[in-house]
This record gives structure tokens, C-alpha cells and sequence, in this order.
């Protein structure tokens, strides 16, 4: 009798074993190293999504950078940023505009230096989190790097991203440019350079004295032609000169600057004020006759880091 008791309890206890769920496999009991992620947005993601550009994932592998693959984004231009309404003469205009040229390209190395800097810092927080960088749980993230040093790499990943907002913020890019296109399309009248056109001023150009010198291209087109933005830029001035010229000055990537001039601004009222920013095809003006000219045309001048270049160099590159 006690036996068959002894057999049923047995039987008993082996059905609720059987009934109970099974308990799921929790791994180690010791506290899991989290994933390392950023402080903030990563510099590049930032930039990458002002542009429409593929924004890797951190936690994603290592892939080569194919670069932009949309337009690049229009500059950033702050509310607060006044241009001057006018100017004396265009030495006064271009060296103005040649300042603005220099800061923005201080802005966007700096911009550029940033994110090389951040990318880095987030390199090494994902070795040192990441077990599949790390070579596997066997190596331990202190093993890797101390506290202090995680917490000063962190901080500099923030503080980076903060400063690196500030400078999209206040017009700052790191997408290279495009190409250089024709402002508008007609017959080259006059190149850049030496001429034997009396009315032309002497001018100093690398070195040399010529005492009649071009400073940009003429192109000769109907009365009323849209002028196009080459590449993208912000305009810096555009209004009518001393000598009765309608001029649009814009800045560009790189420390350039160009130059529009003779342009229409009453049957069509110019599209563009001081401020704008401009992409490439953007119209900025219609040809017209204003200021010192023999014919409807348009004279177009580009600068390069506070020298004069041929204007027509610059389209392809």
C-alpha cells in the first residue's frame, strides 16, 4: 500500500513539472556592457540630412564615403546677417565680398576638421563597445579604456556636435561643390585678359603692367536673357553701382567670388537681394543695358582667394 502512494506522488509531482513553462535562457548574470552610442547627433549624420545624402547608422559597418549623391544644400544664412546696401566703387564691393569668401571657408574647413575629429572618437567608442570590434566578450570594455578617458572622449563628442550646429547654422557646409556651369549662353565678345580696347583701365595682373586689361568675360546675348547662378553661392549685393550698372555679387564655395554686371532692373526686377542663397540654374538677373556699355551684353568676373581668374576657367570645374 505505501508503495502504490509512493508511485502516484511520483506520478503527481512529474505532471506539474511537466505543466510549468520552461525558463528562458538569461546568459550571464553579470551586468552587460551597453552599446556605445553617441552624445549627440554625429556631425555627419547632421550634415549628411541638411543634404538628402545617405545617413549611415552608427552601429552599422565601416563603408567607403561615395559622397553626395543629391544637390548640395543651400547655405544657411543667419536672420541676424546684414549686408551693406551699397557701395563707392567695386574695389570696395569686391574686397567686401572677398572677406565674406575667406570666412566662409574658414567655417567650412572648420566644419570639414569636426567631423574628421568626431568620426574618430565615435570609431574608437565603438571598439571599445561593440564585442564584434573588440574581438569578443572575452575582452572587457575597461580592459580597452578607462573611465576618464571614455568620459573626456564623450564630452568631446558633444561638445563637437554643438559647435559643429552652430557652424551649419550660421552657413557652414563640408558637401563639395558641383561643377561650374555658363551663366547664360551667346557670342564671347571680349575675353578675359590683355586687350587693346582703349577703354579698358591698366591693371597689374601676376606680376605684369598692361596698359588696357579685361577683368572678366562679355557675353553677348538679347536684351532681357535670364542670367543663371554658375554654382551654388550667396548673394552678397546686388543693386546699381555708381556708374548706373545693376550688379549681382555673389560668394561660392572655395574663397570664390563672381561677378554680374549690365543687368536689367525695370521691365524685370532683379530676383535676388543681398542674403539669398542660390543654387546652380538659380535665376539672379536679366541682361539689360545699365551702366557703361555699347550693347546689351553681360560681363561676367570671377575671383579665386582675392585674384582675378578667367571666368570661362572655372566651367568643368
Amino acid at each position: 500500500m505505501l508503495f502504490i502512494r509512493a508511485c502516484c506522488l511520483a506520478v503527481l509531482l512529474c505532471a506539474i513539472s511537466l505543466s510549468m513553462p520552461a525558463a528562458a535562457d538569461d546568459g550571464p548574470t553579470g551586468t552587460l556592457i551597453p552599446r556605445a552610442r553617441p552624445v549627440d547627433l554625429p556631425l555627419r549624420s547632421l550634415v549628411q540630412t541638411a543634404s538628402n545624402d545617405l545617413v549611415v547608422p552608427l552601429a552599422a559597418p565601416a563603408v567607403a564615403d561615395a559622397g553626395p549623391t543629391a544637390s548640395p544644400a543651400p547655405r544657411a544664412v543667419p536672420a541676424a546677417r546684414s549686408y551693406p546696401r551699397g557701395f563707392n566703387t567695386y574695389g570696395a564691393l569686391i574686397d567686401y565680398a572677398e572677406s565674406v569668401a575667406a570666412a566662409q571657408r574658414e567655417s567650412d574647413d572648420r566644419l570639414v576638421a569636426l567631423m574628421a575629429r568626431q568620426d574618430t572618437a565615435i570609431a574608437a567608442l565603438e571598439a571599445v563597445f561593440d564585442p564584434r570590434l573588440r574581438g569578443g566578450l572575452l575582452r572587457a570594455r575597461a580592459d580597452l579604456m578607462d573611465d576618464a578617458t571614455l568620459n573626456a572622449l564623450q564630452t568631446e563628442i558633444a561638445d563637437d556636435a554643438a559647435t559643429g550646429r552652430q557652424l551649419v547654422a550660421d552657413g557652414a557646409v563640408a558637401v563639395p561643390a558641383r561643377q561650374w556651369r555658363l551663366p547664360l549662353l551667346g557670342e564671347d565678345t571680349q575675353d578675359f585678359g590683355p586687350t587693346p580696347y582703349y577703354f579698358e583701365p591698366p591693371m597689374t595682373y601676376r606680376g605684369v603692367y598692361y596698359p588696357h586689361f579685361h577683368d572678366g568675360t562679355d557675353i553677348a546675348v538679347a536684351w532681357g536673357t535670364p542670367v543663371l547662378a554658375p554654382a551654388r553661392g550667396v548673394v552678397v549685393f546686388a543693386g546699381t553701382m555708381g556708374d548706373g550698372a545693376v550688379v549681382v555679387v555673389i560668394v561660392h564655395d572655395n574663397g570664390l567670388v563672381s561677378m554680374y554686371a549690365h543687368l536689367e532692373n525695370r521691365v524685370f526686377p532683379q530676383p535676388v537681394k543681398a542674403g539669398d542663397t542660390v543654387q546652380a540654374g538659380d535665376r539672379i538677373g536679366n541682361v539689360g543695358l545699365t551702366g557703361i556699355t555699347t550693347g546689351t551684353h553681360l560681363h561676367w568676373s570671377v575671383w579665386r582667394n582675392g585674384d582675378l581668374i578667367d571666368p570661362l576657367s572655372m566651367i568643368g570645374n
